[in-house]
C-alpha cells in the first residue's frame, strides 16, 4: 500500500526529493527515496483526501490528480522497469469524514484478452453502468481515494 498525499503524483511518489533537514555530519544537503526491494502484483495507492487543520479538525481536500492508466517502477535492486496498468478506482463523494458515498470503477474481468481494459464498469449501489477508463481518470481525478494497478506480465519475445 503506497500512501499518498491528494497534491501527489502517483508517477512521482518513488522520486528523490530533497529534505530540510542538516544533520551533523557536515552534509549541506539531505535526500529522501522511497523504493521497492520487490514490487507487488497488486499495487494499492491510497490518496489521503482528508486532512487534519490546524484546529484539530477533519476536512476533506479536493484537489485534482492525475489518474495514469500506466506506472512504470523498478526495485532498489534492479533497474529493470516493471509495468502496471490501472484496474480499478475507488471514489468518495461528499464533503467529510463522517459522511458521503463510494462508487467503485474498474475492469470488467471477463472481457476478452484482445479488448484490454476497455471494458470498464462504474459500481454506484445496486446501479452498474458501462463507462471507459479515459472517462474515469477525466472524471474522477477530485474523488479518487484507492487506485489499484495490477503487474503486467513481460511480453515474450517471439
Amino acid at each position: 500500500l503506497l500512501n499518498l498525499t491528494a497534491l501527489d503524483d502517483p508517477r512521482s511518489a518513488l522520486q528523490a526529493e530533497q529534505l530540510e533537514f542538516k544533520c551533523d555530519c557536515g552534509a549541506s544537503e539531505s535526500w529522501q527515496r522511497r523504493s521497492f526491494s520487490t514490487l507487488p502484483n497488486v499495487l494499492i495507492v491510497h490518496l489521503q483526501r482528508f486532512e487534519v487543520t490546524p484546529f484539530f479538525s477533519v476536512e476533506k481536500t479536493h484537489e485534482a490528480v492525475s489518474l495514469s492508466t500506466e506506472l512504470l517502477l523498478s526495485t532498489n535492486q534492479s533497474a529493470e522497469k516493471t509495468k502496471y496498468s490501472l484496474k480499478s478506482v475507488v471514489n468518495h463523494f461528499g464533503s467529510g469524514v463522517k459522511s458521503g458515498h463510494y462508487v467503485c470503477d474498474g475492469v470488467y474481468r471477463n472481457a476478452s484478452p484482445e479488448n484490454g481494459n476497455t471494458c470498464w464498469l462504474t459500481y454506484d449501489d445496486d446501479s452498474v453502468k458501462e463507462t471507459s477508463v479515459g472517462h474515469v481518470c477525466q472524471q474522477r481525478q477530485t474523488t479518487a481515494y484507492l487506485l489499484f494497478y495490477q503487474k503486467q506480465r513481460k511480453q515474450e519475445s517471439s
